[in-house]
């Protein structure tokens, strides 16, 4: 036992080395994983402190703290005179066979079928990973011309103006003052017709459609969504257990004659107007008017999803559905994500009134609320003007980048693609040509260290459009027609 004991220990004790805990607390790990384990049986008895101290290299107040914690919690016995024993109990633990390192027993084993239908089919999605780190194409916002030395310093100033009652929970509508604030730049730059209190501050969108998808909606109820669409939003629908309906999307935004011809019993419908997901149609007056006659008369729900509407360069934003809506049959979701920087999460749901405490109430089941310093920084941010100065200058920054990868995609991809020519956001669409298939496309790029988002997974129908989703936020001029340049390249073969 003695060498078997110490020789294991060592293994285990160099596998957490790298830990930064107490010496004696990686000791009790050891000692209660070759316990539950099954590596040392029930009444063996272990070596001395002494013996172990020698064994080990350890000091021997090391191994006394590590047995009398093991005492408390039960896994030992010691007898005065006798020694330490691994406690027998009526309750065996569970463990591997000895060696094996594997701690599951055979038929026991979690599996993916003992999942809930809703979580296998949230497990089958792949959910909605988000990019870490700007690549080539790769849809994002410019972090490097965010402001940062300006946001350090308001967190600087939030952080030392912080009283105790800071630290306690907050408001789950969200901090008061950003509301207040969110409130007046809505009103004043999308027409929203809103105050503070019907405004849930939230940590992302994906949240807020979680939110409506559980409250207003029952599993078996049909939802409307754009043709190709957002994905995030359909993962969130279909993991909702909802029936899902694909509306297409022309020049003008999404068909409101599709979407009548689908039946009163839609509940609701979610939709991109300012800017299309992913083919970056603006829809139409005469298109929004007859969504809002078709919620009043329906009594279905709107869902507007105002993604990165601040970021329109030819003429000014379009005002909200919401604002055309006088019955409060529109959800008004807003990002900070794309406007500011998506480390930050933070996004919010305008509701109308009489769903505020229902919502509220759910979103405390859910995480309670958002982190309140961030809240409090973004609402210096809005305060002190750093807001609308970031959007005025970032808008004229991703203006002059799209003319430029535009000008760079015909020079350089033109006869693989077609690009759809972008009036706002963040990226292009390009639709590839008869001679080019998708799928080899992006994988003759892979080779040359190049991610291309695909058009296709976007529609839910198989007979979707072949293109690219290519981001040109975040690349300057210079690296965009650099990648632009490879890209061909690749695609050449």
């Amino acid at each position: 036992m003695r060498k078997k004991a110490a020789n294991v220990l060592l293994s285990l004790l160099e596998q957490d080395q790298t830990q930064r805990v107490p010496l004696s607390l990686r000791l009790q790990n050891a000692v209660r994983r070759l316990i539950v384990d099954g590596h040392l049986a029930e009444g063996e008895r272990l070596p001395s402190t002494r013996t172990m101290a020698t064994d080990l290299g350890l000091a021997r107040d090391t191994i006394e703290a590590a047995y009398q914690h093991l005492e408390m919690e039960g896994f030992l016995e010691r007898h005065m005179g006798s020694g330490t024993f691994v406690t027998a109990s009526e309750h065996r633990f569970i463990g591997n066979r000895k060696g094996t390192g594997q701690r599951s027993v055979a038929g026991s084993a979690p599996r993916l079928n003992e999942l809930s239908r809703r979580g296998q089919a949230i497990a089958r999605s792949g959910g909605v990973p988000d990019h870490a780190s700007p690549k080539p194409f790769v849809v994002l916002p410019d972090v490097q011309s965010f402001p940062l030395e300006a946001w350090l310093k308001l967190n600087a100033k939030v952080i030392r103006s912080v009283k105790r009652e800071t630290l306690l929970y907050a408001d789950p509508m969200g901090y008061p003052p950003l509301r207040e604030e969110i409130a007046r730049y809505l009103s004043a730059h999308r027409g929203v017709e809103c105050s503070a209190d019907q405004i849930l501050v939230l940590n992302s969108s994906q949240q807020a459609l979680g939110l409506i998808a559980s409250l207003l909606m029952e599993p078996g109820e049909r939802v409307g969504l754009e043709e190709p669409g957002f994905h995030g939003a359909r993962q969130v629908f279909c993991a909702a257990a909802l029936r899902l309906e694909s509306i297409p999307v022309d020049e003008e935004g999404i068909s409101s004659d599709r979407l009548e011809k689908l039946g009163s019993d839609i509940r609701a419908v979610y939709v991109t107007p300012s800017h299309q997901y992913p083919l970056g149609a603006t829809l139409s007056l005469q298109r929004r008017l007859a969504l809002v006659r078709w919620a009043e008369r329906t009594r279905g729900w709107i869902i507007e999803d105002d993604y990165d509407s601040e970021f329109r360069y030819d003429g000014r934003p379009i005002a909200a559905i919401q604002s055309l809506a006088p019955s409060g049959r529109v959800l008004y979701v807003g990002t900070f994500s794309k406007v500011l920087f998506p480390g930050l999460r933070l996004a919010y749901l305008v509701l109308p009134p009489a769903l505020v405490p229902a919502f509220v109430s759910a979103r405390t089941l859910i995480d309670g609320h958002t982190a309140i310093i961030s809240q409090a920084v973004l609402t210096e941010f809005m305060r002190e003007g750093h807001f609308a100065t970031h959007i005025r200058r970032m808008r004229q920054i991703y203006h002059a980048r799209r003319d430029a990868f535009a000008e760079a995609f015909e020079k350089h991809l033109s006869p693989f693609a077609s690009m759809i020519f972008p009036s706002g956001g963040l990226h292009l669409t390009a639709l590839l040509s008869d001679e080019i298939n998708e799928a080899s496309s992006v994988s003759a790029a892979a080779r040359h260290a190049i991610e291309l988002p695909t058009l296709r997974r976007l529609y839910a129908e198989s007979k979707g459009r072949q293109g690219w989703l290519m981001g040109f936020a975040a690349l300057p001029p210079g690296e965009a027609e650099k990648a632009m340049r490879k890209l061909a390249k690749a695609l050449q073969g």
